[in-house]
């Protein structure tokens, strides 16, 4: 959005993007291929203690081109908490920033025959407890429904970063240099000079001088670049994550539910956000509970499944630091008690919301392999589920990192977006969140980066 915003107004623009240029044309309704072609280390990024993984888009367009484009509205009280933070943004502010990203992406409500069979009896079963499900704002575009969100979109209709804002720069003059990894910013005197890069397959090193420089490398990524940099004052700190698990339902009845739109429906309460959704079968398989004949007889009956994830807002007590020993960033994170309370509860309301859609029995995402066969089984999630290891626990939402506050004590970042210390240096993606939004970030990113290009660009 701010290269966008840049080109416009006719400032010589450059797009450093580690991963690859992969346009519709070149993707393929193929797991196994687009995976490792889309996502940060392969699909494989995990935490430090290697027992929660943690999905981002590495890929000219980022993370949006594979996601399901659920454009959610983080609620007051989360910019209350920022403003006692320091960074205060007038609501008014936020709420056209949202008005405009959504006016932009052309977001609309999917229509409810976009809907798995899963969903509908997700739906029924949520109200038959007294639930209220929500339909999800989405920027799809003429969505054909077919389930691959997450690999991209061959049919180009998704209304990701790679369909609207790379072109629309491009169109008005931006150069995009993808497959370029990007070493460390050069500073001098209090003032950005030059970003080194590795480019290409041959590894070349290219140096680009540029008077205002803009990281948004995403949550983790950003962290490690200013801290290659030198940049450590504050970074890698008040890392936090939309977190959960992932519960399977298994129904008599056939619902294919992999054959829709992969998630148009969500609960929301205080403490957690449920969205139901489903996968195609790969994906599907490794977000199915089980070790061995107990995981290939249910994935036997993969049309019968249905999937919803509970997810919280985290605690920000994670960290992003340098490893001494492998020379990369690590994630280093772990689920606190209080997250746990609130997954557990998540995880109870979603049993009872399959159980009363008629669900025969409802699988917990626990290294024990373990099935629920009634409402009363729910007393088993608080003995199964107690810390992150017991759980197939992730996130695709990582934020924070290098946090926003006008108090140079606190934040990497003040209100505009610019990096305490150094002139020209800004950082602008959820690793400036404060803490979670709780709720599926995308819009959030995009609305601050609203206002973020207006700032940013007033120092051009």
């Amino acid at each position: 959005m701010v290269a966008n915003a840049a080109a416009r107004r006719g400032l010589r623009t450059l797009v450093l993007e580690r991963g690859p240029y992969v346009r519709a044309s070149e993707m393929s309704a193929s797991e196994a291929e687009m995976i490792p072609r889309l996502y940060k280390d392969g699909g494989l990024q995990l935490n430090t203690a290697l027992d929660f993984f943690i999905l981002q888009g590495s890929c000219v367009g980022g993370s949006t081109v594979v996601s399901n484009m659920v454009l959610m509205r983080a609620g007051s009280e989360v910019f209350e908490r920022w403003r006692r933070f320091g960074a205060d943004f007038d609501p008014q502010t936020i709420k056209a920033a949202y008005e405009e990203v959504e006016r932009v992406l052309e977001a609309r409500r999917p229509s409810p025959t976009a809907a798995s069979r899963s969903t509908r009896l997700f739906e029924q079963g949520a109200r038959d407890i007294g639930a209220v499900p929500k339909t999800m704002l989405k920027a799809l575009g003429n969505c054909l429904a077919c389930g691959d969100c997450n690999i991209g979109c061959v049919f180009n209709t998704k209304k990701s970063a790679l369909s609207t804002f790379i072109p629309w720069a491009e169109g008005h003059g931006a150069r995009v240099l993808a497959d370029a990894d990007v070493r460390r910013v050069r500073t001098r005197r209090g003032r950005v000079r030059q970003v080194e890069v590795i480019v290409g397959p041959r590894r070349e090193e290219l140096r680009v001088e540029a008077r205002i420089v803009v990281v948004s490398a995403g949550a983790i990524g950003s962290s490690a670049v200013l801290l290659a940099s030198g940049i450590k004052k504050n970074v890698g700190t008040r890392l936090s994550f939309n977190a959960g698990g992932m519960l399977v339902a298994d129904f008599e009845e056939r619902l294919d539910a992999y054959d829709a739109d992969q998630m148009t429906t969500y609960l929301k309460t205080d403490d957690y956000l449920i969205e139901a959704t489903h996968n195609p079968i790969m994906s599907a398989a490794l977000t199915t509970p089980g070790w061995m004949e107990e995981h290939a007889a249910l994935m036997r009956r993969s049309r019968h499944l249905a999937y919803a994830g509970a997810m919280v807002g985290t605690e920000a007590t994670g960290r992003v630091v340098m490893s001494p020993w492998m020379g990369h960033e690590e994630t280093r994170f772990q689920l606190t008690p209080r997250d746990m309370r609130k997954l557990r509860e998540g995880m109870k309301t979603i049993a009872r919301v399959f159980f009363a859609a008629g669900a025969r029995r409802v699988l917990l995402p626990t290294e024990r392999f373990t099935a629920l066969t009634s409402v009363a089984d729910t007393t088993l999630i608080d003995e199964r589920v107690r810390v992150t290891r017991d759980i197939q626990a992730g996130s695709s939402h990582p934020q924070g990192g290098n946090p926003m506050s006008d108090d140079p004590e606190l934040g990497v970042v003040d209100t505009n977006f610019e990096v305490h210390g150094v002139k020209g240096l800004f950082v602008c993606d959820a690793s400036v969140f404060p803490d979670s939004v709780e709720v599926n970030p995308m819009n959030t990113v995009m609305a601050l980066a609203h206002v973020g290009a207006e700032r940013i660009l007033a120092q051009a």
